[in-house]
This record gives C-alpha cells, sequence and structure tokens, in this order.
C-alpha cells in the first residue's frame, strides 16, 4: 500500500435538465421537479453529503448487470476517472459503442448524438496502489474478461485500499485509469475545468466534439475490436 494523489477526469452525460424542462413551465418548476426525482433515487453514500452532485453520484449507484471493470455484482460501486482527457474519451468512446450495437432498434437516421460533461477533479490518499507497476498485466488489461480485475478489486477493498490506479484495457497508448473505493479520498468538493462536448455514436465509430479549443477527437470501431468485433463488459 502507498500514497497516491494526483488528478483525474470523468465524463457524464449531460440529460437530466435538457428532458425535464419541457415538462414545466419555469425555472422554478423545473428546480421542484429535479428536487422530487432527486429524492427519488437512491440516498447518498455516507461522506458524500457535502460534494457535488457530479462526484457523489458515481458511489450512488448499484454496480451494472455484469459489475465493473474492478467491481463485483453484489459489491458497491466505485468512482472511476481517467488520468487524461484521451484516456477519458476513450473509455467514454467504447461504452458508447457498447450502447450503440446493445440497442434492440438504432435511430433511423443512423446516429445518435448526446452532449456531456467533461470535468476534472484531483484525489490523494495514504492507503493507495499503482496496479500499473504490478505484474500479471495482461490480465490487469484483459479487453474481454473481468474476472481476473474484480476478483483483485474485491482483495483490495478487503485491505482497506481507497483509490488505485490502472492502465486502461481499451487506449492503445497504455495510459492510466484510476478508480475509488471511498470518497475519503476525493480532494475535491467540486467539479474542476468542466467543459461541454458534443458526442455523436453510430455503427463504425465514435466522435467527440468540445473542449476549450473545440477539439475533435475521432474513434473507430476497430480501435476496440477483438478478434473482429466489439467486445461486451464481462
Amino acid at each position: 500500500m502507498q500514497a497516491i494523489q494526483g488528478m483525474g477526469w470523468r465524463l457524464v452525460e449531460s440529460q437530466e435538465q435538457v428532458a425535464t424542462s419541457h415538462l414545466v413551465d419555469s425555472l422554478a418548476e423545473q428546480q421542484l421537479l429535479e428536487d422530487l426525482l432527486d429524492y427519488s433515487k437512491p440516498p447518498r453514500l455516507p461522506g458524500t453529503e457535502n460534494l457535488h452532485y457530479l462526484l457523489a453520484t458515481p458511489f450512488r449507484y448499484p454496480p451494472l448487470l455484469w459489475g465493473s471493470r474492478f467491481g463485483r455484482t453484489h459489491e458497491p460501486s466505485l468512482f472511476y476517472g481517467g488520468k487524461s482527457i484521451n484516456v477519458t474519451l476513450t473509455e467514454g468512446a467504447y461504452y458508447r459503442l457498447v450502447f450503440w450495437h446493445s440497442m434492440a432498434t438504432p435511430p433511423p437516421s443512423g446516429l445518435l448524438r448526446t452532449q456531456h460533461s467533461l470535468f476534472a477533479f484531483h484525489y490523494r490518499t495514504d492507503r493507495g496502489e499503482k496496479l500499473q507497476d504490478w505484474p500479471e498485466q495482461a490480465k490487469l488489461t484483459d479487453p474481454v474478461h473481468y474476472g481476473y480485475c474484480q476478483d483483485l478489486g474485491g482483495r483490495l477493498r478487503e485491505r482497506g485500499v481507497e483509490a488505485f490506479e490502472y492502465r486502461s484495457a481499451r487506449c492503445l497508448e497504455g495510459e492510466l485509469n484510476l478508480a475509488l473505493f471511498t470518497p475519503r479520498a476525493l480532494l475535491s468538493k467540486r467539479p474542476r475545468r468542466q467543459s461541454r462536448w458534443l458526442c455523436e455514436v453510430g455503427p463504425d465509430g465514435v466522435s467527440f466534439l468540445g473542449g476549450e479549443g473545440n477539439d475533435l477527437y475521432l474513434f473507430p470501431i476497430d480501435l476496440f475490436w477483438v478478434d473482429g468485433k466489439l467486445p461486451m463488459p464481462a
């Protein structure tokens, strides 16, 4: 176990205000509606009461049906992020493609456009790990099978590890991601350097446009292929 610290990035879809604004006649009514929607969600994890909702939300919801890279289906969710904008958008592109290819009926236009927010946060803990320095990198970056990583995540949690860094399984440059088991490892109380991004996903790839320089990132689907097909989270 060792001290780790630094800055991470998260990408989230910006949909709640857009989705609710057409249901009300004023901003006051919209605020009331969003408060009611928030009340219906799972309660906040203890220790996140003073965090901005973008930082508290990842700890709030149960895992997905397949779990996550380092979390099993019966365990509390982790707070994931990337150590750079590039790796964060790369991971986001992969999951947008997973969403697209999981739809029963794709949009008639052949494209799906969504709005996203990208923001930075700072983390620090004395109870951390740097998995990028561990052996078994092939298992830690397996793009298809999550079993080894999920078992390791369970062991790290049991040891009291609060956060860890690891190499991305999706980014060809081998850039780093990070994951937090607990909000105690968050230094930031609010998002930093927040920017808006437009995403366009189709059957053959994903593009992101946004940021301070109106930057364009392109991710063709074959970037993520394993044996000629897109691997599903497992």
